[in-house]
């Protein structure tokens, strides 16, 4: 009977040995990916099951987070109470932990959307909002939704949108530039407004078919994205309906 409990003990032991050692290592790849050589980036899950690639948080994103997941800016996330920043480490700019998080861990997924804007309409030019032009001149951006450069010809920079996570709505693309977009008004980045009036309307099209989701839109993968501002008629509204790209589905 000895034998036999001292057995049974040493297989607890052994067993609660193995249950520590694997909590500790799963805890440090959750919260420092990154930092592991040891690892592929690629392969790491959060806490909810999605991956982290190797892109990482911007300043923009890395503000932002801490806005989303720590309102008493006490240091902690206030959904799961982990301090914030192990948190953005682990590329969430939402707690994953909370119930009503909405925005997947930065890589959860990689998607794209064709889009125009047009102001009076004039077609707006996003050729200058590159994520790594930008990141490259210290200007803001994110990682999560944003325009990028090097498509090759017709497509020009500006012309796709690309989302790198679940979730993501338009007003963090529009914000992480300067700008301000909301259902009654778009403001650029030199301040200028363009806002619903007797005269002059701000309208949002998804696919043709006219969305009032606005700035709340989470495109899907090859969505047609048109937001449009002014007093045009009808005809105009086909015409810059038909100016739509078709690039996304090359990405």
């Amino acid at each position: 009977m000895v034998n036999a409990e001292k057995i049974v003990t040493g297989l607890i032991v052994v067993v609660v040995a193995i249950a520590i050692f694997s909590l500790f290592y799963v805890s440090k790849y959750l919260f420092f990916p990154l930092n592991n050589p040891s690892i592929d980036a690629n392969a790491v899950a959060n806490p909810m099951g999605q991956k982290m690639g190797r892109m990482s948080l911007t300043s923009f994103d890395t503000a932002l987070a801490k806005e989303l997941m720590d309102k008493n800016n006490d240091g902690k996330c206030d959904s799961c109470g982990m301090p914030v920043d192990l948190c953005i480490s682990s590329g969430q700019l939402q707690c994953n932990m909370d119930s009503k998080s909405t925005i997947g861990i930065l890589e959860s997924q990689h998607i794209h959307a064709d889009w125009k804007v047009y102001i009076n309409g004039i077609e707006l030019d996003f050729s200058d909002k590159s994520h790594m032009e930008r990141m490259q001149s210290n200007k803001p951006v994110s990682s999560f939704i944003h325009v990028d450069s090097g498509s090759p010809s017709p497509e020009k920079t500006g012309d796709i949108l690309h989302m790198h996570a679940t979730g993501v709505p338009l007003w963090i693309f529009f914000e992480s530039i300067g700008l301000d977009f909301n259902k009654d008004c778009i403001i650029l980045d030199n301040k200028e407004k363009f806002c619903n009036d007797g005269n002059k309307k701000l309208r949002f099209f998804v696919n043709g078919k006219e969305n009032d989701e606005f700035e709340n839109y989470v495109f899907k993968d090859l969505d047609k994205i048109l937001i449009s501002y002014g007093s045009d008629s009808e005809e105009e509204l086909r015409n810059q309906l038909a100016s739509m790209t078709d690039f996304a589905k090359n990405h």
